[in-house]
């Protein structure tokens, strides 16, 4: 098992920052108003921007850290729960483990399914 050691504050940070990266990109694609601030959206629409930046977040990571037992869904879950202070909306604190493993085992099976490909002997 991978043991990440990463405090809470500091996972945080990085997903704020891709927070901030995904909202960008979604005013300028006009899938939210530009003038409207992540702040001020739903939760719904908030969590959709969230889970989008966790799975960015992710597949930054190495391919071992993803493919292999580690703490990332416990990091993942703590670290969405602590929205909660930023943005003062109840709901993150009911942001689970499973929620986390969902994204998590997605991007596990995308790598694994290409890790596995043998068409590259063939040439």
């Amino acid at each position: 098992m991978i043991e990440l050691k990463i405090t809470v504050e500091a996972a945080l940070a990085m997903l704020l920052d891709r927070i901030k990266v995904e909202t960008e990109m979604r005013h300028k694609s006009n899938d939210i108003s530009r003038f409207a601030r992540f702040e001020d959206l739903s939760y719904k629409h908030q969590i959709k921007i969230v889970e989008a930046a966790i799975f960015d977040t992710i597949f930054l990571l190495p391919v071992d850290i993803i493919t292999q037992k580690s703490n990332l869904s416990m990091i993942i879950s703590e670290t969405v729960k602590s929205l909660y202070k930023v943005f003062r909306k109840e709901e993150y604190l009911l942001y689970n483990k499973k929620q986390a493993d969902k994204i998590i085992n997605y991007i596990y099976s995308y790598f694994t399914s290409h890790l596995n490909d043998d068409r590259f002997k063939n040439n």
